[in-house]
């Protein structure tokens, strides 16, 4: 959108306003009537027509110290969705500001004779927002009118629809014909709130497992001084930890009418707040990297209902479950973003890891995931090409322990094992030594852009070669030679 801005210092004569006086309150005719004429002389300036015939005038809202016209972009007598024009006209009759993001339209496609029929859009948004059920809460709405891209006006449908799950309300915006998507948008207007977590785990932070001991979840010192504050972003305001990507479910029903969620260990709703803030948190980033339909849902993660010392994705109900053997496993953000490196994998290739090299890589994939996030998160050495350090106190006694390493040098296909989170260290490392070349930020998008070439089956191989050519669309091969010789020391070929 590109907002033209102007200052009018013309003075337009009033019958109204006297000499020596202060200048009354203008009628909202005379306040368009300035603005049309300010508009006609700059049309040119706005990629306007000098009749204004692509515009409608809307409203005229006025107050103590200025009027301000608002005007619609049409085509015909039909919206162009969201594109206005606002003139701000002073109390002495001047315009001050002009702000358009009117798109002049340089050829209008013919409304299609055949038409999807209304019941069909409202199918057809309900499915591009991921919605399990038609059920809502409000009525759907919709509206003919154009959207403008790339110099073509496109009919279409803006679409509204109420969905229960997700919750919210929703706006797409469907060509005319068939019903394609061309835009969305989430209208729902998402509150903040706020938490303590561990950030990513207390023995990361504290640099030491000295004096850190889980005791069935008792409280310490040592541990309370981990304790960091976060903001929760996109929870609908009902006082559950429920928001715009996640959705907790647990035993201990946590809620809090003032958004506040401040818990120690050895309450169990401090395990819902860590999973609630560290999957949203991954979740806006891989979004913040430009893959917004990646994730683009509500995961549930259920927190507080599994005995077992494991955590899983379950690919067929899209779900999260974290354990609570041992250190329960959602008080270390290293477990809860490798969880969730399954599901990207599931939402970018359904049925991922098919194969035994698929599943070495889908472990090695959630190695990466949470080791970079917690090398990101404290910045330093001290846990590095390591991943959850708090969780593996219970079975490591490493210094940091850890669940499993990014830098054992395993090679293929000599030191496959036949068991797919050991053989997902071969693949990890790949991964890790790329963030460590490129940047995590590069490196995962290169990554997140392979995915979409593989297939269920695919092996250690593919994924090389999808690397290479994802490397290839997103930066036109310049990270080419060092990807070779990454893979190349695991002995993985991308030719």
């Amino acid at each position: 959108m590109v907002a033209f801005l102007s200052v009018f210092m013309l003075s337009i004569p009033l019958a109204m306003a006297e000499p020596g006086h202060q200048p009354e309150m203008l009628t909202v005719s005379v306040a368009k009537q300035i603005a049309d004429q300010y508009l006609k002389e700059h049309a040119s300036s706005y990629h306007l027509k000098s009749d204004l015939s692509e515009l409608k005038y809307s409203t005229t809202i006025t107050t103590p110290l200025a009027d301000y016209v608002r005007y619609q972009q049409v085509i015909g007598n039909h919206p162009v969705f969201t594109n206005q024009v606002v003139v701000t006209v002073s109390r002495a009759g001047k315009v001050q500001l002009v702000v358009s993001d009117f798109k002049p339209a340089r050829e209008v496609q013919k409304i299609p004779s055949k038409q999807i029929s209304q019941e069909e859009r409202t199918d057809r948004a309900f499915e591009q927002i991921g919605a399990k059920d038609k059920e809502t809460w409000g009525p759907t709405k919709q509206e003919f009118g154009y959207l403008v891209q790339d110099g073509q006006a496109i009919p279409v449908y803006r679409v509204v629809v109420h969905s229960v799950n997700p919750f919210g309300a929703w706006e797409t915006y469907l060509r005319a014909g068939d019903g394609k998507l061309l835009a969305k948008r989430d209208l729902n207007r998402h509150a903040t709130g706020s938490g303590k977590v561990f950030l990513p785990n207390p023995v990361e932070t504290a640099r030491s497992v000295s004096g850190l001991s889980d005791r069935n979840d008792a409280d310490s010192p040592a541990l309370d001084a981990q304790l960091k504050p976060v903001i929760l972003q996109g929870l609908d305001g009902s006082g559950n930890l429920k928001g715009q990507f996640v959705n907790i479910q647990s035993r201990s029903k946590t809620f809090s009418q003032t958004l506040t969620f401040n818990y120690t260990r050895n309450q169990n709703s401090f395990e819902d707040v860590m999973a609630y803030y560290h999957l949203d948190t991954i979740i806006r980033y891989i979004h913040g990297l430009g893959f917004t339909n990646v994730m683009n849902g509500t995961i549930t993660a259920n927190v507080d209902t599994y005995k077992e010392d494991n955590s899983f994705y379950s690919p067929t109900k899209k779900d999260l479950t974290f354990g609570t053997g041992g250190v329960d496993d959602a008080e270390d953000a290293g477990v809860i973003v490798h969880e969730l490196g399954h599901a990207i994998q599931d939402n970018q290739v359904p049925g991922f890891g098919n194969s035994e090299e698929g599943g070495a890589m889908g472990e090695g994939f959630g190695d990466y995931m949470g080791a970079t996030y917690e090398d990101a998160l404290t910045q330093d050495d001290f846990g590095k090409a390591c991943v959850a350090e708090w969780d593996s106190t219970a079975y490591s006694s490493g210094n940091p322990p850890c669940l499993r390493r990014l830098d054992t040098n395993k090679v293929y296909p000599d030191d496959l094992q036949g068991e797919v989170h050991a053989d997902g260290e071969i693949w990890s490392q790949g991964l890790y030594e790329m963030a460590q070349a490129f940047g995590r930020d590069v490196a995962t998008k290169i990554i997140l852009q392979s995915h979409w070439s593989l297939t269920p089956n695919a092996t250690f191989h593919d994924g090389a070669k999808a690397i290479k050519q994802a490397d290839v669309i997103l930066f036109g091969g310049m990270h080419g030679a060092k990807i070779d010789q990454i893979w190349a020391a695991r002995g993985i070929s991308t030719q």
